[in-house]
C-alpha cells in the first residue's frame, strides 16, 4: 500500500502567558512570563492507502491537535510531515463562508475553500441543494441564516464527495431530529467510501465499526499502536 501520511518527531507547542501580580511595590505593573504547553511530543507514525485508524485517549491527550496538523489548522513546531493525497475534514466546517453573499453564492466559495475543482462543482451542486432543504432560502445572504441554517450548507458541501484521506472528529450529525438522522446517514456514507480514514472518538462502537487500527494518544505522545480491538481494551483498562 502506498504511504499516504508520515510524521517524523512532530512536536506541537502553544504558548502560555502567566500573570503573576506584584504586591510588594504599590504601583507595580504585573509581571508577565511566557512558557510552552507541548500538545504533540514527537510523533512519528505512518499510515497507508486504505487505512482505517482509530484515535483513542482521554480529552487533551492530543488526538484533535494531531488532525488538526494533518489538515493544516496548525503548523508544526519541529519534525517532518509528509501528506500524499488530498485531505478531507469534517470539523471547522464552516471555514469559507462569506455571510454577505447568498445560500447559493456560498455553495461554490465552500467548494473552492475544501479544494473541489471547478469540474465536479456543477456535478454535485443539485446534490448539495437538495440535502440542505433549505428552498428559497439559499437566496438570502447567510447572516439572515440561523446558525444551524448555515451549518447545513456547509456540511452539505463537506460531504459532497468521497474522500481520498478523512479526518473526523467525533461522528457529527446536524439539524433537528428528522435532519440529523439524514446528516447521519450521509456521513456514514461519507465514511464507507473513503480512501483512508483517521477518526478520533469516544465511541467504541463507531472505532470498532469504522476502524482496524488503533493509536493510543497520552500527554502528546502515541503511547500504543495496533488492532482496533486490541487497543480499546488497553485503553478502557487504562481509565
Amino acid at each position: 500500500m502506498a504511504l499516504k501520511i508520515k510524521t517524523d518527531q512532530l512536536k506541537v507547542s502553544f504558548p502560555v502567558i502567566s500573570k503573576k501580580r506584584l504586591f510588594s511595590k504599590p504601583g507595580r505593573k504585573n509581571s508577565a512570563s511566557t512558557n510552552e504547553f507541548r500538545a504533540l511530543d514527537g510523533i512519528s507514525v505512518e499510515i497507508r492507502d486504505g487505512e482505517r485508524v482509530g484515535l483513542l485517549g482521554i480529552n487533551g491527550a492530543g488526538k484533535s491537535t494531531f488532525l488538526k496538523v494533518l489538515a493544516g489548522v496548525y503548523a508544526p513546531t519541529s519534525g517532518k510531515l509528509e501528506i500524499n493525497g488530498c485531505i478531507t475534514s469534517l470539523f471547522d466546517v464552516k471555514v469559507g463562508l462569506d455571510k454577505e453573499a447568498s445560500g447559493y453564492e456560498n455553495i461554490p466559495l465552500l467548494m473552492a475553500a475544501r479544494g473541489i475543482p471547478r469540474s465536479q462543482s456543477k456535478h454535485l451542486l443539485d446534490d448539495i441543494v437538495e440535502f440542505t432543504e433549505l428552498g428559497d432560502a439559499l437566496d438570502r445572504p447567510i447572516r439572515t441564516y440561523s446558525s444551524g441554517m448555515q451549518l447545513r450548507i456547509a456540511f452539505a458541501v463537506a460531504t459532497a464527495q468521497s474522500a481520498d484521506i478523512l479526518l473526523m472528529d467525533e461522528i457529527i450529525g446536524v439539524g433537528d431530529k428528522n435532519f440529523r438522522v439524514k446528516s447521519m446517514m450521509r456521513t456514514q456514507r461519507l465514511l464507507s467510501g473513503s480512501g483512508t480514514l483517521l477518526l478520533a472518538s469516544h465511541s467504541a462502537a463507531y472505532l470498532t465499526e469504522y476502524c482496524s487500527r488503533g493509536l493510543i494518544f497520552e500527554s502528546g505522545k502515541i503511547i500504543a499502536d495496533g488492532p482496533i480491538d486490541e487497543m480499546i481494551e488497553q485503553h478502557e483498562k487504562s481509565k
